[in-house]
């Protein structure tokens, strides 16, 4: 299975609201208008653009307020209403939406048996009338997302049964032409409709399958293999399950046309605006449409019909969701470019504050950033014609002393403190008692077993021995779930069914933020011990690929995959046989862990089939499985930022000490406890150590820093001043609107506002005055990692954060180099999401990245992913 960054959130300039004319209006709900329970950390639930519908009320038009068509109790149909009339469902945001999930909660009738009936149905639409979309414009009907023996044969498809008479009847229902009435049709899809665009030219005349039309063309799509979605990308939920209580809840992922082309949700119109796109929910009760109502729970008491057929489409409740434009028409002449780059931890607040700004300067000014890794922050500023701003949360050339190689020489460089967010592990959680809301437990130990490879599912040799595994993997547990020590600190938390992988997704780069977390593994004894070779308390081992690599030595600043090929014994299974990096292959950032993991889309690679052609038709070959996992067998992890666990909704991680105690979440007071606890570093830099983030404290917390050479004209320097001014005040307020600060950041701490701007005010300062003011950078004073400069001037009365006589903090120590047993190549930074803001926005060329080094993909059976 290929690996690449499906899911990238693009966008510049801000949305416009959609006005619509109302047939007639009656008192709908009013739209949810309280703040954020939610921590600002990990919160994602209900915005002021939150939008909760009665179904009873009717369906509502584009501003979400109109009623534009009633329920109707003469309806040849209303035989339905009884089980929907108590229906209300709440969407916690429907403006500025980006790729991101949207929380969406209900409550309503229980479900009857598994998915019988009163359940309901989800899916992404676009359509710019005023009434609604039609079910031609959406994204339903993926084969493969529904569980086996749940359901009926179509109800995640865009097909069902043409009934022999087209008026339903409770007491004599109508069938299928050659069927029983039990099996279900719907009375108001009529062939001999004048128009009737239901019929697949290729199909039968008994069945209707409703095309899907891409958005901006007039294609009449029938069949699954000419979609622009599939079971890999497609955002559907064909089942959402509701409790023995009535309610349901669940994360709803909001794609753009980045991801989802044949929406076009968010692309930039030709008035600059972006297209809205529609959430769609079809609820199904306990009627088919021909009137066949479903009594017990056996073979004739399911549904059967595709939400998408006339009868059951006109029960859904609609909701107009507004995005953020990808694209702002700005013209490429004329345009003053400012360009930066650097840690993917700014990227969710970069993008928030560049909307404002770029709209706010009407295009004649355009801010971009580039993701890139530590090593090109350091070439860019180090050269003249390179990019004039970094963000980064270590000192800009560390890098090259983390691997042993001596720091380049850097022109004058101003640190600026912009940001405060962590790194975490993130969880999805579904398993045979419904979906885990409360956070997963870990200990320094349990991490150091997932980023080792050291469970037997996760081996390419797992089938090995009888499906023991390895000889020295006999005595480890198959899954984390069924390891003791998960269990002790996770108890009621069931075993995973159908399970196959456990492992966390990880990224490639190396980067100070990796090698906090290997930190905060080795500050435990225990897990030190673990990964030098020593058996738990119940017989695990660590992986012996990983034990010599000695990483019980010293936070190594990357996650390392071994990459190990095994042959799986499957008959006609052909060399070079399954690798590590097939299994388990890289994330391209954290925002694809994040997306994935909420996505419940796991990345694994083929399996050999030996009952499929190859290429070459010859008997076996490589094939990928079914990537979303089903509810009540989900169990997905990855390491990612707490900005992207927030944007997708993620279940955080508690890290906890050895022995179960003193377990933190990432929180707005954990984060705040962790930054006061911090040192600076020899420039001058936050850092924290994460065996000392104070009590209380999330120890991966990560200040993140402009750097900008100060060696640039006047002009690029009040640019750069500009924006450290806007994203250090009116960028430190939390929200959802373009400028804000979102969810997974913590609004700066004064002392840190007052040294950046401090810092910007110097950078407008004629450089002979400045340099002989100059005092320390970012709190304290230093050199930088070859930095010859230092930063601004601290403002009258402002408190420096910390001190160079702080001693230098842990992530400036020297660190052991990539381990020489692991191999490795160059990977290009490639069309990755945030490269491509910057030839969006102003047409500019790809960003200018240094090398990242990646794990070989050494032996890699052909079309096996990775």
């Amino acid at each position: 299975m290929l690996t690449q960054a499906a899911r990238r959130r693009l966008a510049s300039g801000l949305a416009a609201a959609v006005a619509a004319l109302g047939l007639f209006a009656l008192g709908p709900v009013d739209p949810a208008r309280a703040a954020d329970p939610s921590d600002q950390i990990t919160g994602n639930g209900i915005t002021d653009s939150a939008v909760t519908v009665r179904w009873k009320d009717g369906l509502l038009g584009a501003d979400n307020k109109t009623v534009v068509k009633a329920r109707d109790s003469a309806d040849p149909y209303a035989f339905m209403h009884d089980d929907f009339k108590d229906l209300e469902v709440t969407v916690g945001q429907t403006r500025n939406l980006v790729h991101q999930a949207i929380k969406v909660t209900w409550k309503g009738k229980p479900m009857k048996g598994l998915f019988n009936a009163n359940y309901l149905q989800l899916m992404e639409c676009y359509g710019d009338a005023a009434e609604g979309p039609q079910p031609e414009q959406c994204q339903f009907g993926t084969e493969g997302l529904k569980q086996d023996k749940t359901g009926g044969a179509n109800i995640g498809t865009r097909k069902g049964n043409v009934c022999d008479t087209h008026r339903p009847s409770t007491t004599e229902p109508p069938a299928g032409v050659g069927l029983a009435p039990f099996l279900g049709c719907d009375p108001a899809e009529d062939p001999a409709a004048p128009g009737y665009s239901h019929h697949d030219p290729a199909g039968s005349a008994d069945t209707y399958t409703v095309p899907f039309v891409p958005v901006g063309t007039t294609n009449k799509l029938y069949q699954p293999i000419k979609w622009p979605f599939s079971k890999a990308n497609s955002n559907e939920i064909q089942e959402a399950g509701t409790r023995a209580d009535g309610t349901g809840d669940l994360y709803f992922n909001a794609l753009t046309q980045t991801e989802a082309p044949g929406l076009g949700c968010g692309e930039a119109l030709t008035d600059g605006k972006a297209r809205d796109c529609w959430l769609v929910i079809v609820p199904r009760g306990e009627y088919e449409p021909n009137g066949w109502k479903l009594q017990d729970i056996d073979a004739a008491s399911i549904m059967q019909e595709s939400p998408l057929g006339a009868a059951s489409w006109a029960q859904r409740i609609q909701i107009r969701l507004g995005y953020s434009p990808i694209a702002r028409a700005c013209g490429i002449g004329g345009v003053k470019q400012r360009q930066t780059q650097g840690t993917e931890l700014i990227s969710h607040a970069f993008y928030s504050w560049q909307l404002a700004l770029n709209t706010g300067a009407n295009c004649q000014k355009v801010y971009g950033f580039t993701r890139a890794p530590e090593a090109s922050n350091t070439s860019q500023l180090g050269s003249e014609t390179g990019k004039g701003l970094a963000f980064t949360t270590v000192p800009i050339g560390s890098e090259a002393g983390r691997a042993g190689d001596t720091p380049p020489p850097l022109p004058p460089l101003a640190y600026a403190p912009v940001a405060v967010s962590a790194i975490t592990f993130g969880f999805h959680v579904n398993l045979t008692d419904g979906y885990v809301s409360t956070p997963i437990k870990l200990t320094p130990r349990l991490v150091a077993k997932g980023l080792t490879q050291s469970y037997k599912s996760d081996l390419t040799d797992s089938r090995a021995n009888g499906g023991q595994g390895p000889d020295w993997a006999k005595q480890n547990p198959a899954f984390m779930t069924s390891d003791p020590e998960f269990k002790k600190l996770n108890p009621g938390l069931p075993f995973r069914p159908g399970s196959s992988l456990m492992s966390p997704l990880l990224t490639a780069e190396h980067s100070g933020v990796i090698r906090q977390v290997w930190a905060w593994v080795l500050s435990d004894a225990s897990a030190r011990a673990w990964l030098g070779g020593e058996r738990d308390e119940y017989g695990m081992i660590v992986n012996d690929d990983y034990r010599k690599l000695n990483l019980a030595a010293s936070p190594t600043d990357l996650f390392p995959r071994v990459n190990t090929c095994f042959n799986t014994g499957a008959p006609g299974e052909k060399i070079p046989d399954r690798c590590t990096l097939n299994l388990l292959p890289y994330m391209e950032n954290y925002d694809e862990s994040a997306s994935r993991v909420r996505a419940a889309n796991n990345p694994q690679g083929a399996d050999w089939n030996p009952n499929i052609s190859s290429p070459q038709n010859t008997a076996g070959w490589w094939e990928v499985g079914q990537p979303i996992e089903f509810p009540g067998q989900i169990f997905m992890w990855g390491v990612m930022d707490s900005a992207s666990l927030a944007n997708y909704g993620v279940v955080p991680a508690q890290l906890c000490k050895s022995d179960g105690t003193g377990c933190v979440s990432p929180t707005t007071t954990s984060i705040s406890t962790a930054v006061g606890a911090a040192k600076a570093d020899g420039s001058g830099l936050l850092q924290v150590d994460p065996a000392a983030a104070g009590n209380g404290g999330y120890p991966l917390v990560a200040v993140t820093y402009a750097a900008v050479r100060k060696t640039q004209d006047a002009e690029a320097l009040a640019d750069y001043a500009a924006l450290i001014k806007f994203a250090v005040n009116e960028g430190q307020t939390p929200g959802v609107e373009p400028g804000q600060l979102p969810h997974g950041f913590l609004p700066l701490p004064e002392s840190l506002r007052t040294t950046a701007m401090s810092v910007a005010t110097a950078l407008t300062v004629p450089a002979s005055t400045s340099e002989a003011a100059n005092t320390g950078s970012g709190g304290g004073s230093g050199t930088g990692g070859g930095n010859s400069g230092t930063g601004g001037v601290p403002a009258t009365g402002a408190r420096p954060v910390a001190s160079s006589s702080s001693g230098p903090a842990f992530v400036t120590t020297s660190a052991s180099p990539v381990p020489a047993a692991l191999s490795t190549s160059p990977l290009s930074i490639g069309a990755i999401r945030w490269a491509l803001v910057i030839v969006i926005i102003a047409g500019l060329g790809g960003a200018i990245g240094g090398p990242l080094l990646r794990l070989a993909l050494s032996r890699r059976p052909p079309g096996a992913g990775g």
